[in-house]
């Protein structure tokens, strides 16, 4: 059952009179004279586009232009993930309260409040007309086909149907939900400390449980790692990429598949965020691109010192300044179904809206603010459709510099010829030197507010004086950003990747330094993921990746990315296991353990994390019981320490067994074996069997691992979804935090979303691909449930691009679709 499918396998939507003639012919056979033509044929539609299914529910998009292609990709997309874009546009207008009542812990309050704050349906009404005109023609095709679909008795299955926010859309909707997007790194980390900034003796409080003041950026769950290979490591000598986003599976930010084509215009296949037209991460003949999510900057936060007895002024370069008020009134269901109203007075200074931290609220000395590098950014949809049309890495390289519409994320490339090219375009603060210097200063303090926050990935400067405004250059998006000119970038005929570190390495043999450390930190400890995809990019030998002469097939490049190898074993395990033999005993929780059968399961364990694996479980619960810094520098594990001269290969080397006393590596050990048995796991049950994804009541047994781990194929577990119709996937007590296990084992529900290995060939691109938890998030639809399996078994599935392949697929569906 694919369920919000059309019924038929091939239909034809017709205009009423010509549906009409077409019967009438059925019906009286071909010798029945020929009905003289309409005297007024109906008015060509504005909007026409052919959609057809391959299989797994991939929709290509053939389309007479940019309005129809965005017609039938809005039309197919609701036919998938309606729901999902309707709740979304609910939370970004701020009214999720007034439909879904205050939710738990006021949740729904709070959300609303921090989105009326920053106010996106009137930033994106305002910029509308400055949408360039083939931006309006793709966006407004996107809602009239969104809209079309909603219009149907099919709509009715959805599973939404029949609430009172089940409506149609506008570009203003839309577009504001794309700014929403824009903030994820921002904004959006930033809602619970806009709702909960209140004045001190207001009385006013708002700080719900499920909103922290400070949502965590967490690599593992919407990191990703990207390749992009070009002629001296391609067995062809072409272009070839891996985009392997790590993106969670549930709620709105999974990832949906599409084709688009717009003959001699337009021809891009790929996967984008729930709502978002046309592609994000993708390719067409000339170029293919991936994306990771960057940990620059985004935001910078600020004090302000505070005139006595006046809360809501403070001191800027000496002057007093006064805050901008607004009231913003909610209104609120009840249980009953009435409503009643909710107000309060928000804040802003000239940076921005107050906020309130854990640590550093608002008292009568001192308050935050801050200020938000994509708040104003109007050009997200402008810069992927550049990209998208885009004839040559050139013309790619262009969006970039006359654009500058890239959010997040750091970007890979690779073309036909073989180029490939890096690039940490995002939007990040330009700060001036004299602003670095005494920021640097402050964190150099570890007790130091600078410090705490940075911790978390803020950075705090001094909202009192104009030294640290940012600083104005020609070339950038919007006033106060890095120009792209300045911003970290490498073009080369071998490789680049990156792996959610900053831009230092995006090609070990050619760092990149000088840049401002708002975008990252240089030469510093890489992540243990970051290692294990370098070394499987370096290294040139017969067993490994790209074997004896160093050039990558495609089936070697899929091999790669889900070999499942781990770093960490591969730089410890052989030590670890010959230092258990020597002390098969450890202590922990007061008890002494026997460790000779994970001595054993360690010594026969390959180092990687598959399905079958035995000792991976083990080994996963070992590492963790290390803190994470650990695995980053000499300490307690390793012996020698980070260099930034041998970055890949730094730290390495099991720390000696102390010389007297019990070996802290056996009670590591010790306490690894008794977690995994607090789950009701042995030390040699496969990973298969412990880490899996729910499908209704059925497990998909799962290979791959966390950052812990140090292995590229990320999975992990995800409640941080924003999203009021998908509940999070149930997991049992979690026992370890740090790993996510739990008395059901390892639950996951993030990590590998979209999977792509491409190459170009002689005659075009040629890819394979996984979307693991399928094109829709309805439980009812063959679409929720087709992949996962596939997923699991590592059987990869080809990508029809070719018009042969797309017209020889035995799933084929097709859809043709007029509208206005």
């Amino acid at each position: 059952m694919t369920p919000l499918l059309d019924s038929q396998p091939f239909r034809l939507s017709l205009r009423p009179t010509l549906l009409a003639l077409a019967l009438a012919a059925t019906a009286t056979g071909c010798d029945e004279p020929k009905p003289e033509p309409d005297p007024d044929p109906p008015p060509t539609a504005r909007y026409q586009a052919t959609i057809r299914r391959t299989g797994f529910g991939v929709p290509h998009i053939t389309a007479k232009d940019l309005g129809s292609a965005g017609y039938g990709q809005g039309y197919a997309f609701a036919q998938d993930n309606a729901c999902t874009l309707l709740d979304q546009i609910l939370k970004v207008r701020g009214e999720r309260a007034r439909y879904l009542g205050a939710g738990p812990n006021s949740l729904n309050v709070a959300t609303d409040f921090a989105f009326r704050v920053l106010d996106l349906p009137r930033r994106a009404e305002e910029s509308w007309s400055r949408e360039p005109a083939d931006v309006r023609e793709l966006i407004s095709g996107y809602v009239a086909g969104f809209n079309h679909f909603l219009s149907l008795p099919l709509a009715e299955r959805l599973p939404c149907a029949g609430q009172p926010w089940v409506k149609p859309i506008t570009e203003v909707d839309l577009t504001a939900y794309h700014r929403a997007l824009g903030l994820l790194l921002s904004g959006n980390r930033l809602l619970g400390a806009i709702a909960a900034a209140q004045p001190p003796g207001t009385g006013a409080t708002l700080q719900p449980e499920n909103l922290p003041l400070l949502r965590e950026v967490d690599v593992t769950k919407i990191g990703s790692n990207g390749w992009a290979l070009g002629a001296e490591r391609s067995e062809s000598g072409r272009g070839m990429l891996v985009a392997n986003p790590h993106f969670p599976w549930e709620g709105e930010l999974r990832l949906w598949e599409s084709h688009l084509t717009v003959p001699g215009k337009l021809n891009v296949y790929g996967v984008g965020l729930l709502g978002v037209p046309g592609v994000l991460i993708g390719f067409n003949e000339h170029v293919a691109w991936t994306h990771t999510v960057s940990i620059g900057a985004r935001f910078t936060a600020y004090t302000l010192p505070l005139v006595p007895g006046k809360p809501t002024s403070y001191y800027y370069d000496g002057q007093v300044r006064d805050m901008t008020a607004r009231p913003i009134t909610l209104q609120v269901q009840q249980p009953d179904g009435s409503l009643s109203e909710v107000t309060r007075t928000y804040y802003s200074s000239h940076h921005g809206p107050i906020i309130s931290l854990a640590g550093i609220g608002w008292s009568n000395q001192l308050t935050l603010s801050y200020r938000d590098a994509n708040l104003d950014n109007e050009s997200l949809i402008t810069q992927f459709l550049g990209m998208s049309r885009a004839n040559s890495l050139e013309e790619f390289q262009q969006v970039f510099a006359n654009v500058g519409g890239i959010p997040w994320v750091h970007t890979m490339a690779t073309t036909p010829e073989g180029n490939v090219w890096y690039a940490d375009a995002a939007a990040t603060p330009n700060l001036r030197p004299a602003t670095l210097q005494a920021w640097a200063t402050a964190v150099a303090n570890p007790d130091s507010p600078q410090a705490r926050l940075l911790r978390s990935n803020v950075v705090l400067l001094d909202g009192s004086t104009s030294r640290d405004e940012w600083l104005e250059e020609p070339g950038a998006r919007s006033p106060g950003l890095i120009p792209f000119a300045r911003a970290p970038q490498l073009q080369r005929r071998d490789f680049v990747f990156n792996s959610n570190d900053s831009h230092w390495l995006a090609n070990p043999a050619q760092p990149l330094t000088g840049f401002s450390p708002i975008h990252g930190q240089e030469g510093t400890p890489r992540t243990p993921r970051t290692r294990m995809n370098a070394q499987l990019l370096t290294e040139v030998r017969a067993d490994g990746a790209s074997g004896a002469d160093g050039r990558f097939s495609l089936e070697e490049l899929q091999n790669a990315i889900l070999s499942n190898r781990s770093s960490t074993a591969e730089l410890l395990l052989a030590d670890v296991v010959q230092r258990c033999k020597a002390s098969p005993t450890g202590t922990a929780e007061g008890q002494t353990v026997d460790l000779t059968q994970a001595c054993d399961v360690l010594a026969a364990w390959n180092g990687r994390y598959d399905v079958d694996s035995v000792g991976a479980a083990l080994w996963r619960q070992l590492m963790s019981a290390y803190t994470y810094s650990a695995l980053l520098n000499a300490g307690p594990l390793f012996a020698t320490p980070f260099s930034p001269s041998a970055p890949l290969t730094t730290p390495n080397t099991l720390k000696p067994r102390p010389e007297t006393g019990a070996d802290p590596l056996a009670d590591k050990l010790a306490a690894a074996v008794l977690k995994l048995k607090a789950a009701g796991l042995e030390v040699s049950t496969p990973l298969g069997q412990t880490q899996y994804a729910l499908r209704g009541t059925e497990r998909v047994a799962l290979h791959g691992g966390g950052d812990v781990d140090g292995v590229t194929n990320i999975c992990g577990y995800d409640a941080s979804s924003n999203t009021s119709l998908e509940p999070t996937t149930p997991r049992g007590t979690v026992l370890d935090s740090s790993t996510g296990l739990t008395q059901d084992g390892y639950v996951i529900n993030s990590g590998t979303s979209f999977l792509m290995a491409l190459e170009y060939t002689d005659n075009g691109p040629r890819a394979r691909a996984f979307l693991t938890y399928g094109q829709s998030a309805d439980p009812a639809s063959d679409l929720y449930r087709n992949q996962l399996k596939r997923f699991s078994e590592k059987q990869w599935r080809p990508i029809a691009f070719a018009e042969q392949d797309i017209a020889a697929d035995p799933s084929l569906g097709t859809t043709t679709l007029e509208g206005n």
